[in-house]
């Protein structure tokens, strides 16, 4: 047999192979990119909190979102969620950039019932920022209500929160790359 006959024969054995080592790709969806003003209309807007697409401490794509939190109870990002079942994905996923020299503390809630539930049945977890760039991971798995501690329901998640409790300060904050990865 010649040369380019074994190879013919064999190179679609070797591709599939060499396409068998590898890992397949993880599965993402991108929540918020803050890459067009048509993701600004899908944030819930509040008084305190000044929310515009910025091209500084970009971490994915083109743009990011800048927050300037005045003071208040909770000034923060409250963005409309458009894919309620986070069943398929392992965390989700954010940056934030803190501009400034010192920690800042942000909380994250989620909920999954529509009704907005009592503080002991929803999500809620505190975050320290440090100065730069953070990269946020929450484990899907790991997300239990703060009182009852029961799981939640990753059928249903109806809201998403990140904000501040009571800044004493204007604080500026840089989100980008909001997603559930799996």
């Amino acid at each position: 047999m010649s040369f380019k006959v074994i190879l013919k024969r064999i190179l679609p054995i070797l591709v599939l192979l060499v396409m068998g080592c590898h890992e397949p790709a993880q599965k993402e969806v991108i929540l918020f990119d803050f890459e067009t003003d048509s993701e600004l209309d899908r944030l819930h807007w509040k008084c305190h909190s000044l929310l515009n697409l910025s091209d500084e401490n970009v971490t994915h794509g083109k743009g990011s979102l800048k927050m300037e939190l005045y003071p208040a109870a909770y000034p923060g990002l409250l963005p409309e969620l458009e894919n309620e079942s986070w069943m398929d994905y392992e965390y989700l996923g954010f940056d934030i950039y803190n501009p400034e020299a010192k920690d800042m503390k942000i909380t994250v809630r989620i909920d999954d019932r529509e009704d907005a539930p009592d503080y002991a049945d929803r999500y809620n977890h505190s975050i320290i920022l440090e100065p730069g760039l953070n990269r946020i991971k929450i484990q899907l798995n790991d997300l239990i209500t703060s009182g009852t501690k029961r799981k939640l329901d990753l059928r249903s998640i109806h809201s998403l929160a990140i904000f501040m409790v009571n800044p004493s300060e204007r604080t500026t904050l840089y989100v980008d790359y909001m997603r559930l990865q799996g």
